[in-house]
């Protein structure tokens, strides 16, 4: 099912570098790139070797002589030399950064040395290197360096009011990507992300959707996921990671969008609850074709609400929501996987990883 149409991006061969290539939105974007014939750079931070064997397993067929993966540090720019020795490139997608507000919260430092003095690192190393500079960079920013939303929606134009530690590292680094292309020509293009869901997350600790999911496919029975208290009243713009890539390559190919700043919309603007109960659903409707006495359980626990209290440093905004008017009118994109369908594939995806021991190997990037 589909809730509107977007171009498919005029992406043929070329090399591409990816930061942050070994996390959830990274990997969708370098198998999208590698079935696209393109030849991928990936630089991330691997602390956990089993996430680029999962990469390297889960790429197309005949794909992988192409793709590369440096492991290294955004914020040490003597790391980033041996990714830009990879170069030129065509176009670099930043997507490198400390992405989980309670961690920003525990680590201000790190958030601030990652989101933004990282982008900076990356941005001068290009400005350092004339010859290398891509056709475009396009860097991963977030709906949060808005803060508290005034009116009905963010345009482009509203104030930037993030002051969290997270949403404040990302603005910076936000920031930075318009004034490397103002002072010195750098060709960025910053998107504006709202929540991204889709199979294969595996923030199963403070991600909502895939959190949830853990609780329902708990190996040792179905649990019910946790709303948490102070959560109730939020809501939340998301998009399926499928539209995210599509977004991203129409940004990078499109001379028009170099030098732009662009919110990415959701395909649906919902509460907490709501889509707690849509997981929920979802995920019984799948479970009745393996196990009806298992989908039972899952709808009859539901989801509860828990009273966790604010974890120190961290600060939440009650609504958010984009209007994403400019990048539609720049590359006639519209989000096309609808909600309940993207959650659905998300289901089945959270189904075989957690439960089915055929896959869970394969997925993790191991012999069997």
């Amino acid at each position: 099912m589909e809730s509107g149409t977007a171009p498919e991006p005029a992406v043929t061969g070329g090399r591409y570098l990816v930061t942050g290539g070994l996390g959830f939105v990274g990997g969708h974007l370098v198998r999208h790139l590698l079935a696209l014939g393109g030849e991928v750079t990936v630089f991330d931070n691997d602390r956990a070797p089993a996430r680029a064997a999962r990469l390297r397993a889960t790429v197309p067929t005949g794909t992988g002589s192409r793709l590369r993966i440096v492991s290294g540090d955004i914020r040490c720019p003597e790391d980033l030399q041996q990714a830009l020795a990879d170069g030129p490139f065509r176009s670099v997608f930043h997507l490198a950064a400390y992405s989980v507000i309670e961690r920003a919260a525990q680590d201000p430092a790190g958030a601030i040395a990652t989101n933004a003095i990282g982008t900076v690192n990356l941005l001068d190393a290009l400005r350092r290197a004339p010859a290398a500079v891509p056709d475009s960079v396009v860097i991963a920013s977030t709906d949060k360096v808005y803060g508290e939303m005034e009116g009905t929606r963010y345009t482009e134009q509203s104030a930037l009011r993030g002051i969290g530690i997270y949403d404040a590292a990302k603005l910076a680094g936000d920031v930075m990507g318009q004034a490397f292309h103002q002072s010195f020509d750098i060709p960025t293009v910053v998107l504006r992300l709202c929540n991204v869901f889709g199979p294969d997350d595996r923030n199963c600790r403070y991600r909502l959707i895939p959190r949830s999911l853990s609780f329902v496919f708990d190996p040792t029975g179905p649990a019910p996921p946790e709303l948490y208290f102070e959560s109730i009243g939020h809501w939340r713009d998301y998009i399926h990671v499928d539209d995210v890539v599509t977004a991203l390559l129409l940004a990078a190919v499109r001379p028009a969008c170099r030098g732009e700043v662009f919110n990415i919309a959701g395909c649906v603007n919902l509460s907490t609850p709501e889509v707690l109960r849509r997981v929920v659903e979802a995920a019984a409707g799948h479970e009745r074709g393996h196990d009806p006495h298992r989908a039972e359980r899952i709808m009859a626990n539901g989801f509860r609400v828990v009273v966790r209290g604010q974890a120190p440093g961290v600060t939440t905004i009650s609504r958010q929501h984009l209007d994403g008017t400019k990048f539609g009118q720049f590359t006639a994109f519209r989000p096309r996987v609808d909600f309940d369908h993207g959650l659905a594939a998300t289901v089945r995806a959270a189904r075989a990883w957690h439960l089915d021991p055929a896959v869970r190997p394969v997925l993790a990037g191991t012999t069997r």
